[in-house]
């Protein structure tokens, strides 16, 4: 999804969603089990043994962004895997 422009009631900001490549994918922490992630792994790379895989968490700004103050609720989660 990339950069995008929100409106709420103090005015606009920018935000942002990580997207997904040939060699990587991020899933938002606690949408799906260790099952399901190895699954997608599966789903996406056939051909991949785990070995190639690696499996990290990231801290990533999503909301708010550029804006000077830290501030938790503008950060998500990920788990990101590449190949």
């Amino acid at each position: 999804m990339g950069y995008t422009t929100k409106t709420h009631r103090f005015g606009r900001y920018q935000a942002f969603w990580p997207d997904d490549t040939d060699h990587t994918f991020y899933v938002q922490e606690g949408v799906m089990s260790l099952a399901e992630l190895l699954e997608k792994v599966k789903e996406k790379w056939p051909d991949v043994s785990l070995d190639k895989i690696d499996i990290d968490a990231e801290h990533i700004q999503t909301d708010h962004i550029g804006y000077d103050l830290y501030d938790a609720s503008d950060y998500t989660n990920f788990i990101v895997v590449r190949r």
